[in-house]
């Protein structure tokens, strides 16, 4: 259906929705719709409508896997961006090296480099998501963190113009990264070489462990918190005694603290209440001020 006075240029309207639904594409499945929703099919349609969006001041954000992401009842009043075309889910390889669409899952992209024989990011089974957000984010383990094995980087700017990182540009901490522009359009990884058998074993053996670590997948669940350096999140929360806190209908898991479980009825302000009531118990008991990982929208 054509949108009704649309704000961008013709030959873009084909890959916008309006007053879509987002709840839907999160974890938690809660939240309210996007006025504007895109899907572009190319790069040179993202480039677009990114400058579209620029110069109409119309806010713009990016959806990756939504597995961090909690959304308000009210939505989004801008275009909500997805990524997940082919076009932004490629995965080349050439020797040591793996260049790897910002769109694609992780999980993919793991799975694909073992299958090569090409180590270094076989840690990070289990992480769900995007590799997008998982290089924003410097996603990592007990084991490293993705962004040891990053070579160089393309990025989208909010006003539409291009970008490559490498060297010294390239800067990555605790679950953060100097990539933080609008859009992350693909990467290049430096792994090593390793017999595929062994690499399958360790991936196979780590996945179990991180599974044996996380609610079923059939629940409405994500992780509200992020490790400190020095501890774990879980030990912290059961540590102040908010294992199991209930806020409405929404739950800290009895079996894995650090996550939050939404059930029928689970509204976002819940959602901020809980998190509210834990981390303030936590800094009260522990002295220390747990940070976010979910996205506020």
């Amino acid at each position: 259906m054509p949108l009704s006075t649309s704000p961008f240029p013709q030959g873009l309207t084909h890959i916008i929705r309006e007053n879509e639904p987002l709840a839907p594409l999160t974890w938690l499945k809660i939240g309210g719709p996007a006025r504007y929703f895109a899907e572009p099919t190319s790069e040179n349609e993202l480039i677009q409508l990114v400058q579209a969006c620029h110069a109409k001041n119309i806010p713009l954000r990016v959806l990756g896997g939504g597995s961090n992401l909690l959304i308000r009842e009210a939505g989004f009043d801008g275009v909500v961006l997805s990524i997940a075309a082919a076009a932004f889910s490629m995965i080349q390889h050439e020797g040591q090296r793996i260049r790897c669409g910002g769109g694609a899952k992780l999980s993919h992209l793991i799975t694909h480099s073992v299958g090569l024989g090409l180590g270094g990011l076989e840690h990070l089974v289990g992480i769900p998501g995007t590799v997008g957000g998982a290089l924003h984010g410097n996603s990592g383990t007990l084991n490293g963190d993705i962004g040891q094995r990053v070579h160089s980087a393309r990025l989208l700017r909010s006003d539409g113009t291009l970008i490559e990182l490498t060297g010294d540009k390239l800067h990555f901490s605790t679950r953060k990264s100097s990539l933080d522009e609008l859009v992350i359009l693909d990467c290049v990884f430096e792994l090593d070489p390793i017999d595929v058998k062994a690499l399958t074993n360790r991936m196979q053996t780590l996945w179990i462990i991180k599974r044996s670590s996380q609610p079923t997948s059939s629940l409405a669940a994500a992780v509200p918190f992020v490790d400190p350096l020095t501890t774990s999140a879980s030990e912290l929360i059961e540590q102040s005694g908010m294992r199991g806190a209930v806020e409405g209908a929404v739950q800290l898991s009895l079996a894995f603290p650090n996550f939050i479980v939404a059930g029928p009825g689970a509204t976002s302000e819940q959602v901020l209440a809980l998190i509210d009531r834990v981390r303030s118990a936590v800094y009260k008991q522990t002295g220390v001020q747990l940070q976010l990982h979910l996205k506020i929208w």
